[in-house]
């Protein structure tokens, strides 16, 4: 699909950013802003870079158990327009019993996935059962900076929710209408903390 044609389409990373804080999908789709690009950032793309070579080498899930693959996608470009939605994902593999989506985060593990993060690959799960063709069984988030991997089953009511999220979003952007927040303590860390009042 050519680029002019996935405007209509919402990216699957604002999925990660409305459960992060609704406001932003305004920021970025009603007002047209772009977030910071940050030093961890960098890092990040550079370990993304790295991490796609070691991928197309794995023999093993996420190379991290001897769970054997019989094949892998790397950096898979996917578009639908059933959806709504289009995306990169990190890495699909395949396994004895199905697909597993690995999402890999470039920072430290919290004791349990963030919403957003589990919702942005539960959406790439649906993108891949979509474009390949068979189901995707469970979702992998991999926190790199301490090698800590949370593995996490991939259910319809997860995917109820991606809708739910898709729908919000869309409502947000055809509205024009900033959704109402509270001031947060992840606030502190947001890239858009400066034009925002946190109302």
């Amino acid at each position: 699909m050519l680029e002019d044609e996935e405007i209509d389409l919402i990216p699957v990373t604002w999925i990660k950013q409305y459960h992060f804080c609704p406001k932003i999908i305004y920021y970025l789709g009603v007002l047209g802003y772009s977030e910071r690009f940050t030093e961890s950032m960098l890092e990040g793309k550079e370990f993304h870079s790295n991490e796609d070579r070691k991928a197309q080498r794995r023999k093993t899930l996420a190379g991290e158990r001897k769970e054997p693959i019989k094949a892998s996608w790397n950096k898979l470009h996917v578009v639908s327009k059933r959806l709504g939605i289009y995306g990169t994902i990190d890495e699909v593999a395949e396994t004895s019993y199905g697909l597993v989506i690995i999402e890999n985060k470039w920072m430290k593990a919290p004791k349990k996935p963030r919403p957003g993060h589990v919702y942005q690959a539960v959406a790439y799960a649906m993108l891949a059962e979509e474009a390949i063709g068979k189901p995707v069984r469970k979702i992998m988030i991999r926190y790199v900076r301490d090698n800590k991997s949370f593995e996490i089953p991939v259910t319809d009511k997860m995917k109820k929710h991606v809708l739910w999220t898709i729908s919000r979003i869309k409502s947000i952007i055809n509205n024009e209408k900033m959704p109402k927040t509270r001031w947060t303590r992840k606030c502190r860390s947001c890239g858009y903390r400066k034009i925002c009042t946190g109302t």
